[in-house]
């Protein structure tokens, strides 16, 4: 009898421990999967003595964080400006392309077609919602000088507003590696997860008329965040351009740089396999010295065949 109720609670505990270990389980696999996992590394910056952390984040998540540093770049936006509305991203969407949200807040920035920020199709493209953010700023008085939290929160009037603080550092990272920091260093690995966010069709610039469908819509999307993109040359097989680039405020080489770390944010969901800027390459997932220097503010960008 004794020896019964021994196997008895015996049995009972592991029942009791394999619950809670299935538990812990789904849980841990619900998070996971929600976050996506860390698919991407972006080294930390210092600038003028101080650093900003390394930031590890899904192919997703600096797909976006890319788009909306571009959309700011094409306008002449300050790094402040650009590194407040990344971080706003990251407290309001986690730098998801959400379709669902409180109440009808949806995009990167939840913003409410009820609110006047424009139709729910208008803001679930990426430009569209980055541009009516940058809208937005450029209204409040005085914004360069103000708390990220504060200026953020007269844009978003959200019922959180000390939330988007502590965003700050890990956007100030995104938004200088994005920016044409040197050398660049920003990867991601292979075998991410492709962003799912449909984004409109965007017009191929000239010079696209030799280029493979691939080749042409990363082009096109580059020219419609980025702006001031020149296709120079499409090679014989339609993979690979030689583009210049110009933005206002940023040297040749610099604008060159950002555009190829665009490349490299964007290259999972566009099939991107080989970038090339001043003397680095990044090709197989990873950045590597070229004795063959791009020209100041020329990138070559290959698409998988």
């Amino acid at each position: 009898m004794r020896k019964s109720v021994k196997y008895s609670l015996i049995i009972g505990v592991v029942i009791v421990l394999l619950a809670v270990a299935i538990t812990a389980g789904v849980v841990l696999w619900r998070q996971n999967d929600a976050a996506g996992g860390a698919e991407c590394t972006v080294p930390g910056v210092s600038v003028d003595g101080a650093s900003s952390p390394a930031v590890e984040l899904t192919v997703a998540q600096l797909h976006h964080a890319s788009t909306i540093n571009a959309v700011g770049l094409s306008r002449g936006i300050s790094e402040r400006g650009r590194i407040i509305a990344v971080a706003t991203a990251y407290q309001e969407s986690s730098l998801r392309n959400r379709d669902d949200g409180d109440r009808d807040s949806v995009g990167l920035f939840q913003q409410r077609p009820s609110q006047g920020w424009g139709t729910k199709e208008q803001i679930l493209d990426p430009i569209y919602a980055a541009g009516k953010f940058y809208d937005a700023l450029l209204e409040v008085d005085g914004w360069p000088s103000l708390p990220l939290t504060e200026a953020a929160q007269k844009v978003q009037q959200s019922a959180h507003p000390d939330a988007y603080a502590k965003w700050e550092p890990q956007a100030t990272t995104l938004v200088r590696s994005l920016s044409g920091a040197s050398p660049l260093a920003l990867n991601c690995a292979a075998g991410g997860r492709r962003p799912t966010a449909l984004a409109p069709d965007r017009t191929a610039p000239p010079g696209t008329e030799d280029a493979s469908p691939q080749l042409t819509a990363a082009l096109a999307a580059a020219a419609a965040e980025l702006g001031g993109i020149t296709v120079r040359e499409v090679d014989d097989e339609g993979r690979t351009a030689s583009v210049a680039i110009a933005l206002t405020g940023l040297p040749d080489d610099q604008a060159g740089r950002a555009l190829a770390a665009w490349a490299v944010a964007h290259a999972t969901g566009m099939g991107i396999s080989d970038v090339s800027v001043d003397q680095q390459t990044w090709t197989d997932h990873a950045w590597h010295s070229d004795d063959q220097a791009q020209p100041a503010g020329v990138v070559e960008i290959t698409v998988a065949p």
